[in-house]
């Protein structure tokens, strides 16, 4: 089984890090009520400042990010689709962020699949940044009056490492009926920020999430390049249910994200990669020269990885990237990766790819792969 024929859709708007963080200073601001700016308020925007500069500007993070909101390009608050906070000190709330996603997706689905193009037998829709019945991967195949030739799966709400469960719901389909599949993810991250939320785990949520589009196919190897599958493994770190959450509110979904998340996964990494590369029929060693594709929830992780393995910059440079030029695109950004890695020509055929990301659990999703 290999995955292939990968397909980007750029959000419509991108601005730099340094614009978006200062977009979120005022946003918490405005959200306080202040109309003037009395001692009080330059003291909390000060500390604010300071903190997400901290937090999301370096030379090794992130430096631009999408979305497909407009909000962020401007600061006209009442004009704001989502983030109106004269009206809302939250922005509005769930029902309205639902009806974005549910537009906003259905365009992007419009344009993976442009007019006349023939749908896939199965279709995959992973997302943890919106819900709606029937979704916008099902409005397609219905419009397209294609139902009784496409069959749609939904994978939701797993977070950074759903492309990992995505490609066993794929590899399913294909054991069994020897059918293709199309996995197909929209996350829309920046519906889902609280600027009257000010505690440091939602400033660094703030400051790492954005939009990001892809759809890519399991199946038979195909003309172009290709990764072939060698294994798959998914684990949840004993002790661990509290250290990142995903939760559902009245103003949107809001994560949670503990301190010590990246020692929790710089201790059980090595043992995860034994298993892995046993399930793979590859020795530990093989696996230590091979290229990463780590899921970058934040600088640190990528970092600690790298110094527990003893990687090189060039095996994750891929990784590093993507986090620089589109930040944390949950589900979406280890597929990102994946199509930098088959589009590198110094990449050749036959090397290893070792794949990995981290969610809610904690869980620890993975694969292998061979390019080909």
């Amino acid at each position: 089984m290999y995955l292939r024929d990968f397909k980007v859709i750029r959000p419509n708007y991108e601005q730099s890090q340094e614009h978006l963080l200062e977009w979120v200073v005022n946003a918490h601001i405005r959200s306080n009520n202040w109309t003037e700016k009395d001692h009080e308020c330059q003291e909390f925007e000060s500390k604010l400042r300071e903190n997400l500069m901290r937090i999301g500007l370096g030379q090794n993070k992130i430096q631009k990010r999408g979305f497909q909101i407009k909000d962020c390009n401007h600061q006209n608050w009442e004009e704001m689709e989502i983030y109106n906070i004269a009206v809302m000190p939250e922005g509005y709330l769930l029902d309205k962020r639902m009806e974005f996603f549910n537009q906003a997706c259905s365009e992007v689905f419009e344009q993976m699949y442009g007019p006349g193009e023939q749908l896939p037998p199965h279709l995959v829709h992973v997302t943890c940044t919106g819900y709606v019945a029937p979704s916008p991967a099902q409005k397609l195949v219905s419009s397209r009056e294609n139902g009784k030739n496409t069959t749609v799966t939904h994978a939701y709400h797993m977070g950074c490492y759903a492309s990992i469960p995505a490609v066993r719901i794929a590899m399913g389909h294909f054991a069994v009926e020897n059918q293709a599949s199309d996995i197909v993810h929209t996350e829309l991250c920046s519906l889902h920020m609280n600027p009257a939320q000010h505690t440091m785990d939602q400033l660094v949520v703030q400051s790492l999430f954005a939009d990001g589009f892809i759809r890519y196919t399991l199946g038979e190897k195909g003309e172009g390049p290709a990764l072939k599958i060698l294994a798959v493994l998914e684990q949840v770190i004993d002790d661990s249910a509290t250290k990142m959450t995903w939760d559902c509110n009245e103003w949107g979904f809001q994560m949670s994200l503990s301190k010590d998340i990246p020692v929790h996964i710089r201790r059980n990494v090595e043992a995860y990669l034994d298993q892995l590369a046993k399930k793979s029929g590859l020795d530990r060693d093989e696996l230590n020269s091979a290229h990463y594709a780590i899921h970058p929830g934040g600088p640190k992780i990528v970092e600690n990885i790298s110094e527990k393995l003893g990687l090189e910059p060039d095996q994750t440079r891929h990784t590093v990237a993507v986090l620089q030029n589109y930040g944390n695109m949950s589900s979406a950004t280890l597929p990102h990766i994946w199509d930098r890695i088959l589009k590198d020509d110094t990449i050749k055929a036959g090397e290893r790819i070792v794949s990995m990301a981290f969610g809610p659990g904690l869980t620890i999703c993975g694969a292998v792969f061979e390019k080909r």
